[in-house]
């Protein structure tokens, strides 16, 4: 697996785990409030992702109404690997048997090996 930072985002702020590989998490889990210092810090982590993997990493993220809308700007702004989530497609994904889940995480991981493109 890629390396790459799962971002909960919610009204003014998120909270964000970055990932070495899967099960392998670089620190704590941490909030960020939705200005120019949480946006900076998400810059560092994916940086330090980077440095530590030799491979940029991806921020996923649901949609959540118009919540996750700054944070997006900024990810494109800085040109940084970004994929949304829709919110009905992971509920669905959290519902399903361990056989689809895993069919599904193949699916986005081949995505991901394929896709130099950011979102």
């Amino acid at each position: 697996m890629e390396p790459v930072i799962g971002l909960d985002v919610s009204k003014g702020m998120s909270v964000f785990q970055p990932f070495v590989q899967r099960n392998d998490p670089l620190g704590k889990a941490e909030t960020i409030l939705h200005e120019e210092q949480g946006f900076r810090r998400i810059r560092e982590v994916v940086a330090q992702l980077q440095e530590r993997t030799g491979k940029a990493p991806v921020v996923v993220l649901e949609a959540t109404g118009h919540y996750h809308r700054g944070l997006v700007a900024f990810l494109i702004r800085e040109e940084i690997a970004h994929l949304i989530v829709n919110p009905l497609q992971s509920k669905r994904a959290r519902g399903t048997t361990l056989r689809k889940l895993k069919q599904m995480q193949q699916m986005l991981g081949t995505w991901l090996k394929c896709s130099t493109v950011v979102i």
